[in-house]
């Protein structure tokens, strides 16, 4: 029993953060794309995000509600680069992570990084296990 429980302590899990291009236009000093680097976020990271999204639901649609959501969450997943950098907000001319990314990115470009977010924090592997599980 106790070797059953050491499977779901912290130290024991094996969430990584996923480093991404989403965009050629990002380059380094060699010229290379510059990656992103998203971590996953947790069910409490998502319950936040969704709870402070509720004052502002009354004041917008169902599918503007999403869509800030949705930013709202990649925002929180970008580790790099740091959306939170006045710096980098400045050079955009906008306040706040959201807003730069939103700025920052085309619309294929954020495409791009939502399809990261979804495979690293919404695909759980599930499908993979079932598959060793029936051969």
């Amino acid at each position: 029993m106790a070797n059953e429980l050491a499977a779901f302590l912290a130290e024991n899990t094996q969430r990584k953060n996923l480093k991404v291009a989403v965009s050629a236009r990002f380059k380094d000093v060699n010229g290379d794309p510059v990656l992103w680097e998203l971590c996953p976020l947790s069910a409490g990271d998502m319950q936040d995000i969704l709870a402070a999204g509720n004052a502002a639901a009354e004041f917008s649609g169902k599918g503007r509600r999403q869509r800030e959501l949705l930013v709202a969450l990649l925002a929180k997943s970008v580790v790099t680069p740091d959306l939170t950098a006045a710096e980098l907000q400045d050079s955009y001319g906008v306040m706040g992570a959201e807003q730069l990314l939103l700025a920052m990115l085309s619309p294929g470009e954020f495409s791009a990084l939502e399809r990261a977010f979804v495979s690293l924090n919404l695909d759980c592997g599930l499908s993979e296990l079932t598959d060793k599980a029936k051969n």
